[in-house]
């Protein structure tokens, strides 16, 4: 599925110098006031719990404010990004696997599919233009996804880690659901969305629930993550957002979704022991007086993989859609070769796949 190489119009709406009132900037801000309106998701409601306060869902770690999230705002200055990459085309991914291997594809953002034990597994698809409410302004891709939609094999389940418009993408999810109608497995509160757009085969998991697929023979658990969740200005953490482990006969796999470096996965750490693989964000990491609270940068990553003696881990979550992170397009590329080189880790143990590229790591 490409995408026309149209001119990249993404831009902040506030300059740290100035502050035109054209019709462009009067543009913009009619865009903000129809994202809140059009973007909050459904209310959940259920008893409080150690990450629940009744209202609202938390974790106890640092969490940016309000206040500097309207400072991240007007000092914003996204780089341009390139108007559109032409990546090389790698061979479609197989229809299944067997038990002894996981087969890892990286697709576009935080979209991967993994295959093992005969299951496939998207985690948060988007194959859409951009990742917003509407299609005509928000964070545009720079890049087709890597696999095409028709290359897919029968997904068998979708993890959803939160419910951010590049990682719950509803056009996506109602393709995919309309042709093989898998299962979604995602945290609290999101179910309430999802079943408001008409896909039902939901699962809803707190922190530490797990649900099994095929027989029991995979078990999927919805683990904490440092991050936040929200569609729009006033819903901010109305639902539950985290990350995955995936415990198959090949081993184990912890998929982090968007996530800060912390102390909560110490827990992750003493509950699952060692992991044969991980998934782990290293993108959308810049400026970090405010990042440092919701997504790891490759330095973070790296030290998380030695942290948690995984076997093998792979970056995600980079060069897909620009305009709202101050890194270039490439920027991870040197800051994860500068973090490999500072921790001792080789480029065999933690590495990145182009886009639509897969690998098998085998027991």
């Amino acid at each position: 599925m490409g995408f026309p190489q149209t001119s990249y119009i993404y831009k902040p709406i506030f300059n740290k110098d100035v502050i035109l009132p054209n019709k462009k900037n009067l543009i913009y801000l009619l865009s903000i006031i129809i994202l809140v309106i059009v973007g909050c998701s459904p209310m959940y409601k259920g008893p409080i719990s150690d990450n629940y306060d009744g209202t609202r869902f938390f974790h106890n770690e640092r969490d940016y404010t309000f206040t500097e999230m309207l400072k991240w705002m007007w000092t914003m200055n996204p780089p341009k990004w390139p108007e559109w990459i032409e990546d090389p085309a790698y061979t479609p991914p197989p229809k299944q696997v067997g038990e002894n291997k996981f087969r890892i594809t990286h697709i576009n953002q935080a979209t991967i599919l993994i295959q093992t034990a005969e299951v496939n597994i998207l985690t948060d698809p988007i194959w859409s233009e951009r990742s917003s409410p509407v299609s005509w302004i928000g964070p545009k891709r720079v890049r087709a996804p890597g696999v095409k939609m028709n290359d897919l094999p029968t997904i068998n389940v979708v993890l959803i880690s939160h419910d951010h418009y590049d990682h719950l993408d509803i056009p996506t999810l109602k393709t995919i659901a309309a042709r093989d109608n898998p299962k979604i497995i995602a945290g609290l509160g999101v179910g309430a969305l999802l079943r408001s757009k008409g896909l039902n085969n939901v699962v809803e998991l707190d922190w530490w629930q797990d649900h099994s697929v095929r027989s029991n023979s995979i078990k999927i658990t919805f683990v904490p993550a440092r991050h936040n969740s929200g569609r729009g200005l006033f819903d901010k953490n109305k639902t539950l957002w985290g990350g995955f482990v995936v415990e198959s006969p090949a081993g184990r796999l912890y998929f982090s979704g968007d996530t800060a470096y912390g102390e909560f996965l110490s827990s992750i750490k003493n509950k699952f022991g060692d992991f044969k693989v991980a998934l782990l964000s290293i993108g959308h990491y810049e400026p970090r007086w405010i990042m440092e609270t919701h997504h790891m940068n490759p330095d973070d990553a790296v030290k998380l993989h030695k942290y948690m003696n995984i076997e093998q881990s792979i970056g995600m979550h980079f060069g897909t859609f620009g305009g709202h992170n101050d890194e270039k397009v490439n920027d991870h590329e040197k800051d994860l070769k500068d973090a490999l080189q500072k921790y001792g880790v080789q480029t065999s143990e933690f590495w990145l796949l182009g886009f639509g590229e897969g690998r098998d790591i085998s027991i």
